[in-house]
């Protein structure tokens, strides 16, 4: 037992790389000696793999057996069986008990992760109802549609961006300063929002809108800060349940989102405070975090990168060549969360649609509690991937989410007026979206990259992947709203439009869905 913990500590950063679908570039020398010269070898060219399958290759020098195949699907499996019976090990990694310590160390990782991941989603999520507390000041201006629009896509743009930027920034410099940078720019971007004032230089709306940006690149660059670092930290047995615990608390986030917003709809009269108390409780959790963020560099980034690469330049050619290297593989994870993202901020455009059979009101406290129901469904999706992610598998995970998907958009789209017609069915189903998307592609699309790439590009390829699933949230809420209204009069569905035409809009969109899932599925 002890030998195997041993082992598994000496060798963190062999069995963290030799997990890795994609082949990290070995260091070979003419000695012998694997610090002596750099050469991009890999066991398989990642040219040679397609999309699809690049996400889940296993190099032929590695064996699966039966039972790894039919119990798990995932490549680390059978790499860490493997790595164990050469250290001498008599059982089964995941059945070796983790020290104290170390379990300890592993489970302050993933609470100080996870509240990050906590107040990004709070963020993110909270600005719809703010929006319209702020549209009861007269003073503050005008709120149009285009206006409320940009607001709440300048924070998808940012987190973009911070993906983008921070996870170079984690390769290239390290993860752990990204992880507190992240953490000071969202708690930044949270203050400036709560204190904004109407100006004549510049509105409260605009202010809203740059504030938000700055925000959102926090929130993005947690996406690749928080899950190389959980990954790092984790042994290759655990690592997907813990990146999972980690992504889990985005669900959180959202509904304590959704009980703090109803808490200032009732409680709050002045509608100059309700919303900026809304907005700076998104930030306590960061605040508490950010002390706590102060962790060591990952014995993975110290080996594999610091070691080997001291020189910045190196370093920066190495990351980028690696990142081509593993293109194909980048094709498979930012396509899949892609279309993920597009599905599943497209949905959310339908919650009112669903609530509105419930009899809740339109005004900002029916709203409060629409949302309270929305985000509770989503609860049992992340405790299931949880529990069953290294059991069922990642790829197995994200497949089962995609055809439960599309099963039930199926079922919607062709009984929609008949499930209009009975709400609690209508609510059901709608829930068993969320399920699908959270016991699925919406926790595997996460975890997949952070397990995949090697270490010395782990952090870019992660955020790149982060990023297009950002890119597919702006297309799915932009396209999928214009088949809605397609057949409306004017292409607009007012409030005096003829509920039918909004609902065969909306029974086009499911197709829609349906088509995707498919998709996906198959080409998965």
């Amino acid at each position: 037992m002890s030998n195997t913990a041993s082992a598994f500590e000496e060798g963190t950063p062999r069995a963290e790389d030799e997990q890795a679908s994609i082949k990290r570039p070995r260091e070979v020398g003419t000695d012998g000696n694997a610090d002596a010269t750099h050469d991009m070898d890999y066991d398989v060219f990642p040219e040679d793999l397609t999309p699809a399958s690049a996400v889940y290759f296993v190099s032929p020098n590695r064996r699966l057996s039966g039972k790894d195949f039919f119990s798990s699907s995932d490549p680390d499996a059978s790499s860490d069986d493997e790595y164990a019976a050469d250290e001498g090990a008599g059982i089964l990694p995941e059945e070796a008990p983790a020290p104290p310590g170390e379990l300890s160390q592993r489970l302050y990782t993933i609470l100080v992760a996870g509240t990050g991941f906590l107040a990004d989603s709070y963020d993110l999520f909270v600005i719809n109802i703010v929006l319209l507390m702020m549209k009861q000041n007269k003073s503050y201006g005008p709120l149009t549609p285009e206006v409320q629009t940009q607001c709440s896509l300048m924070a998808i743009v940012g987190a973009m961006v911070g993906q983008l930027l921070f996870g170079f920034l984690g390769d290239q410099y390290g993860r752990r300063r990204m992880f507190l940078l992240t953490a000071l720019l969202t708690i930044l971007g949270n203050v400036l929002q709560a204190t904004a004032q109407p100006r004549q230089r510049m509105g409260i709306y605009h202010q809203m809108m740059l504030f938000r940006f700055i925000m959102g690149m926090g929130v993005g660059g947690e996406y690749p800060a928080a899950s190389t670092i959980t990954s790092e930290n984790s042994p290759s047995w655990q690592r997907g349940r813990n990146l999972a615990a980690v992504f889990s608390m985005q669900g959180v986030g959202r509904l304590l989102c959704a009980v703090v917003l109803l808490i200032c709809a009732y409680t709050i009269e002045d509608t100059n405070m309700q919303w900026r108390v809304a907005v700076i409780v998104g930030a306590f959790p960061m605040m508490i975090a950010v002390f706590f963020r102060w962790l060591p560099e990952t014995d993975a980034f110290r080996h594999h990168v610091q070691a080997r690469y001291p020189n910045m330049r190196e370093r920066f050619n190495v990351i980028w060549r690696t990142v081509w290297e593993n293109r194909r593989a980048l094709a498979g994870t930012a396509g899949s969360w892609f279309i993920l993202d597009m599905l599943f901020y497209g949905n959310s455009l339908f919650s009112a649609d669903v609530t509105v059979t419930m009899g809740l009101g339109d005004g900002i406290k029916g709203r409060a509690v629409q949302n309270l129901i929305i985000q509770s469904m989503a609860m049992p999706g992340y405790i299931l991937a949880i529990l069953f992610i290294d059991r069922i598998g990642k790829k197995r995970l994200q497949l089962l989410g995609f055809f439960g998907e599309g099963v039930t958009f199926a079922v919607m789209a062709v009984f929609h007026a008949r499930l209009k017609q009975t709400p609690v069915v209508f609510l059901v189903m709608y829930a068993l979206t969320f399920l699908f998307d959270n016991f699925g592609a919406n926790t595997s699309t996460f975890v997949i990259p952070a397990v995949i790439y090697p270490t010395e590009a782990r952090s870019t390829c992660h955020g790149i992947s982060a990023a297009f699933g950002k890119a597919g949230a702006v297309v799915g809420a932009s396209v999928f709203l214009s088949l809605v209204n397609r057949h409306c009069p004017n292409h607009v569905c007012s409030t005096n439009v003829d509920p039918a035409l909004v609902d065969k809009g909306i029974q086009n969109v499911f197709y829609w869905y349906v088509e995707f899932d498919v998709w996906v599925s198959v080409f998965s």
